[in-house]
């Protein structure tokens, strides 16, 4: 398990913390709850959603992964807020509180097929071992 895994798994938590321990008015409650809304479901979602290798050097990969990021937070928290608004029990802890656990378990569980992806690709497995019937040739006609 990678460190940015585990910040990714508590960020939620955290967030909620400050949510939950600092008075309305501060502007690091709104800064902090905004990053984490905009970002971290979304990061930790698409995880699941790339099929290969991500490589940050590339310019192109690390927008796409952003892109991808803002629109699964913004579709994650949408998701998580109109029941909770139909439902009449809207806050924003319970929000929150979804929006963690639901990152959480993206960012710690492993990725679907991840054991596959890094076996080496060697030679194929022989064929598995026949029973001998003890018969040194073909079988004998009729």
């Amino acid at each position: 398990m990678t460190p940015p895994r585990w910040g990714l798994a508590l960020s939620g938590w955290v967030t909620l913390a400050v949510v939950t321990f600092l008075p309305d008015v501060l502007v690091l409650r709104a800064t902090v709850t905004t990053a984490f809304l905009l970002v971290c479901p979304g990061l930790a979602a698409s995880r699941w959603a790339r099929s290969g290798v991500r490589r940050l050097t590339d310019r192109t990969a690390v927008l796409e992964t952003g892109v991808l990021a803002l629109v699964l937070s913004l579709s994650m928290a949408v998701l998580v807020a109109e029941p909770l608004f139909l439902g009449g029990a809207f806050t924003v802890t319970r929000a929150l509180l979804a929006l963690a656990a639901v990152t959480s378990v993206l960012a710690l569980l492993p990725r679907p097929g991840g054991a596959r992806r890094r076996r080496p690709r060697g030679a194929p497995a022989p064929d598995p071992p026949t029973a001998d019937s003890g018969r040194s040739g073909p079988p004998a006609p009729g």
